[in-house]
């Protein structure tokens, strides 16, 4: 059996218990960058455990770490172990969980998705923001502009979002924040609309930044948020 497990946030605490299980259970564990030790502390101890994860800037191609990455699962797999493919968030969100997916699938192995809780709403319930609230919005956007450099081709659907009250998560967007702030305001998204920077979300270093779309650009000048972050934005986003 191959489990494709979201690890959540970070927090162990905050595994699913069936996520749990399958750490305890697994033979082989291929995790990724952004599972810290204390979730590696709650894997089977005699389970041998593998960094398959990219670090930021580290010049890895993307297509060969997958093509890598599925090779140890029909590795071990083949050998008649339990592998579990431990994804930061969930993996189905922004975690190329489709790819294993469907790897899976070509290759005749038995495998299970575990969900797990993804940053945007983790940071959203931990830090107090609404990202839905009765009388105000009704929709969600997850986006992320990473895409071959082709994520700001899309601002059009996100100011008709934001127009309406309901908020833009943005995944890995950091790097890109005072491209897309242009963008939205150009498009007549107001400058005073709030941005929540979210970074390290359940971690003991993590924080929240406010600021607004017409000043990230001064705000990143003096602050420098760390990495992994998570960026909210619309008109209701306001802890409470």
């Amino acid at each position: 059996m191959i489990s494709i497990v979201g690890a959540g946030p970070g927090d162990p605490e905050l595994l699913t218990i069936k996520a749990l299980n399958r750490l305890k259970e697994a033979d082989v564990v291929l995790y990724d960058a952004l599972v810290g030790n204390a979730m590696i502390e709650q894997i089977n101890t005699s389970a041998l455990k593998k960094f398959v994860g990219k670090v930021y800037n580290d010049g890895q191609n993307q297509t060969t770490r997958q093509v890598e990455i599925n090779n140890e699962i029909l590795h071990w797999a083949s050998l008649g172990k339990k592998v579990v493919r431990l994804k930061t968030g969930d993996p189905m969100v922004f975690a190329r969980g489709a790819e294993e997916i469907r790897f899976c699938r070509a290759n005749n192995l038995n495998y299970e998705v575990v969900p797990g809780v993804t940053a945007g709403l983790a940071g959203s319930s931990i830090f107090n923001i609404p990202v839905s609230e009765r009388g105000k919005n009704n929709m969600i956007l997850f986006y992320t502009a990473t895409r071959d450099g082709a994520g700001m081709n899309e601002t059009g659907i996100l100011v008709q979002i934001i127009q309406t009250g309901s908020p833009v998560i943005v995944y890995m967007g950091m790097n890109s924040l005072p491209k897309l702030s242009i963008e939205l305001t150009s498009k007549g998204i107001h400058p005073s609309t709030p941005v929540q920077i979210l970074t390290s979300i359940s971690q003991a270093e993590q924080k929240i930044y406010s600021t607004t779309i017409g000043d990230i650009s001064e705000f990143l000048k003096e602050n420098k948020p760390g990495m992994p972050s998570i960026v909210i934005i619309g008109k209701h986003t306001e802890q409470i």
